[in-house]
Order: structure tokens, then C-alpha cells, then sequence
């Protein structure tokens, strides 16, 4: 605490606090309690750890089976004996529905199945990718899909089934997602670009964007996709 009686992690959280007082104040503008104004307290430091979570950005760094590792923009092709996932979810707010997909594609780049999902409504972006995750993980699960490289532009989650103790707040998705694991013979997470995970952003962005609400899976690309996946292909 410093002088002031105001610590230094108090004063990074403070845009985010008062952003979170201003986001929730129509809540309680007439109920004027004690409880209420508490709560208010409560939830916008909640929004604040969550800030100054995805404020921090190490460049590297690795806990069993996953691994935080940023590359160039472009998408590449995994290694001979391995199997590249890349996931999207789209999330708007947490009053809308979200839009998730996986695609898989092989070491020589041809995609080998791709899924679309539709999501309730999740309180942010890092529950929303880690349901994500978890709906990817036992799909490739029951297609029997071994030795996966996933590579998620969600930062925060990926730290988070790395670091799992210090994200309380996602116990029961993280919970989940580690039983999952040793049911695989090796799943590597990376963090990608926005850029490099184009076309499964672009998929998941059909569900909010455009409101197509069917699921599917579906063996090979998105055909009208297709012409992004072979230009990502020859590269």
C-alpha cells in the first residue's frame, strides 16, 4: 500500500473501475443502498482483474501441455506429424449470441474437417473462447484427432489453461478443459494473429454478423473460403 492508501495494482485498475461504476450505475440509480453500492464495488473490480490480465502479455512462456508462442501475421503449415486447429469465437457483448469455429488442416495445408457453433450469450470474450475450447476439444476428441497445435488470437485464454490457479474466475471451463487433455497424445496451445487466424474468424463472424445460426461440421474447408485456404495452402 503505498502512502496515499492507494496500492499500485488499485490505481492500474482504476480506468476500468470507473468504467465498470459507469457501465452498471443505471442498476442501481433508484435503490441508493449500501448493499447495492457494495456490489457495484465488487463487480467492477471483478472487471478490473480481467483488465490488467489482458493488459499483460509475456512473449513466452510454457506449463505442460500448452505454450504461449506469437509468430508472424501469416498463417503456416504444422509440423509433418501434427494436426493444425485454429478457433474462433465471436463475441459482441454478454446480452448476445456467440459464433464459434474450429478448422483443422493438415501438415501439407488441406483442411481436413471444420465446425460452426452457436454460443448463449457469455459474460466476456475469455468465457466465451474457452467454451470455445472446450466444444473444439471434445469434437476432435470424437473424430479421434490426436497431435494438435490450437491456435487461438485470444491471448487471455490461452493464459489461462497455462496458468489456470491465477483465473479463479474460469475454474469450472479450465476444470473441464485439463480432463480433457490427457485423453490426447499431445495438444500444443499457441497465441496466433488476428490476421493469421482469418478464416476461422471469418466463419465465426457469420453467426453475429450475418445471423447464420446453424451448426454443423463438415469434412474439408468452407467452400466459399476455399480460395483463402489454398493462397494460405501454396504459401
Amino acid at each position: 500500500m503505498s502512502n496515499d492508501g492507494v496500492s499500485l495494482n488499485m490505481r492500474m485498475a482504476i480506468p476500468w473501475f470507473l468504467w465498470g461504476i459507469w457501465k452498471h450505475r443505471n442498476g442501481i440509480k433508484y435503490a441508493g443502498t449500501q448493499g447495492d453500492l457494495n456490489a457495484l464495488v465488487t463487480h467492477a473490480l471483478e472487471e478490473a482483474e480481467v483488465w490488467n490480465k489482458l493488459m499483460e502479455a509475456p512473449s513466452h512462456s510454457s506449463s505442460g501441455r500448452a505454450t504461449v508462442i506469437r509468430l508472424d501475421s501469416r498463417w503456416s503449415k504444422p509440423p509433418l506429424e501434427m494436426l493444425k486447429c485454429n478457433i474462433h469465437v465471436s463475441w459482441l457483448n454478454d446480452s448476445h449470441m456467440c459464433g464459434g469455429t474450429w478448422i483443422v488442416r493438415n501438415h501439407q495445408g488441406d483442411a481436413v474437417f471444420h465446425a460452426r457453433e452457436m454460443f448463449l450469450p457469455a459474460s466476456n470474450r475469455i468465457a466465451a473462447e474457452l467454451r470455445g475450447f472446450l466444444w473444439m476439444l471434445h469434437s476432435l476428441y470424437d473424430l479421434h484427432l490426436n497431435n494438435i497445435e490450437v491456435w487461438s488470437d485470444c491471448n487471455a485464454a490461452v493464459e489461462a489453461i497455462i496458468d489456470s490457479p491465477n483465473w479463479p474466475r474460469y475454474h469450472s471451463y479450465l476444470d473441464r478443459i485439463h480432463r480433457l487433455l490427457p485423453q490426447f497424445g499431445k495438444v500444443i496451445f499457441k497465441v496466433s494473429s488476428t490476421k493469421a487466424n482469418g478464416i476461422a474468424r471469418e466463419i465465426a463472424s457469420s453467426v453475429t454478423r450475418d445471423g447464420r445460426e446453424q451448426s454443423y461440421l463438415a469434412r474439408g474447408g468452407h467452400v466459399w473460403l476455399q480460395s483463402r485456404i489454398d493462397e494460405e495452402k501454396r504459401r
